[in-house]
């Protein structure tokens, strides 16, 4: 609260609440999925709860705290100008220091903030898809055929929308102080070979043979984690208290956001290459195309009665069996 940010609700501090929908003729909700692979995806943008929004802004900083809170659409927000902004937050809360992007991918479920420098009184629009200049396959990067592996890719990358229109309204009070050089102090553990590793595995598959893995109604495509699908009735993961721990989240098909309950980790490597400036903070949700890894500790206490989960936040893919359930305790039993 002591830092110099946009800090007034509704005025320069705006929740920014991103859903793709769909209407009938009657103005009702449609709701239909007939691809498990890709979960629903549809035309209309909504920024909390409104179509084509627009709302005025004061000519100082800012502050958009972003979700995107869509079934299965990733988004590639930018502003239409290529205006430089500033990131400031991940899911778990400030970076170390702002972080100067022109864009922001998001994933479903995840959070982040960012800071937009409204001073010169022109207007922006949100927008999400590729720059002018791509060449459009950059939801493709990093993909290779690995045999059976399905080609999937996260939809919305490609796909081009107007988000939200920000105008400038002078006469609303306005921050125009320079951001902080430093947000916060995350002091990240050096990884030591003695911590436990635990290794995840997402894939989606007409291959009936992985075990315990449900195919959705009218669909051939089974769906899980470490070749099984959900189930209530299984511990899949025992997890000991105040321990850091290193996980290793692995893609057999496409790109799936990782998301784990309980917790906020630090991203190690995503595809072998190291975490990005803008995505060091503290997480819960990691884009998972080949392979992810982040080092992770369990505060809080969770039985067998009243397990954590981690899964794929597609909600189709989670619903269809990607996900699991484990344990938090001070002497973890077997996993069942």
């Amino acid at each position: 609260a002591a830092l110099p940010l946009p800090s007034t609700y509704g005025v320069d501090d705006l929740p920014v609440v991103v859903q793709d929908r769909a209407l009938d003729s009657r103005g009702r909700l449609i709701y239909s999925v007939e691809d498990a692979e890709d979960g629903f995806m549809a035309d209309m943008i909504t920024v909390n709860g409104i179509a084509n929004p627009t709302r005025a802004v004061p000519a100082g900083l800012v502050r958009l705290r972003l979700l995107n809170g869509s079934n299965a659409r990733y988004y590639r927000f930018r502003f239409s100008d290529n205006r430089v902004f500033h990131k400031i937050a991940t899911d778990g809360g400030f970076l170390n220091e702002p972080v100067p992007i022109r864009e922001v991918f998001m994933l479903p479920g995840e959070r982040n903030e960012i800071v937009v420098d409204f001073s010169d009184g022109n207007p922006a629009m949100l927008v999400s898809g590729p720059a002018p200049s791509d060449s459009g396959d950059s939801g493709n990067r990093g993909r290779r055929d690995r045999g059976r592996r399905r080609d999937w890719e996260p939809g919305g990358l490609t796909d081009a929308f107007e988000v939200l229109q920000l105008t400038v309204d002078p006469e609303l009070p306005a921050v125009r102080t320079s951001l902080p050089r430093q947000l916060n102090a995350i002091s990240r553990p050096t990884v030591r070979s003695d911590w436990p590793v635990r290794r995840f595995e997402m894939f989606m598959d007409e291959d009936d043979r992985r075990r315990g893995a449900p195919r959705a109604p009218g669909s051939t495509m089974a769906m899980g984690i470490n070749g099984r699908a959900m189930d209530m009735l299984v511990i899949n993961e025992r997890v000991r208290k105040n321990q850091w721990e290193r996980w290793e989240v692995r893609s057999l098909d496409g790109s799936h956001p990782f998301h784990v309950h309980g917790c906020s980790f630090l991203i190690l490597s995503q595809d072998g290459r190291p975490v990005s400036d803008e995505n060091a903070g503290w997480k819960d949700t990691v884009r998972v195309d080949d392979q992810a890894e982040f080092i992770v500790r369990f505060d809080h206490e969770a039985t067998d009665d009243h397990p954590y989960m981690y899964h794929c936040h597609i909600l189709e893919h989670e619903d269809r069996g990607m996900m699991g359930q484990f344990t938090v305790t001070e002497t973890p039993a077997r996993t069942g």
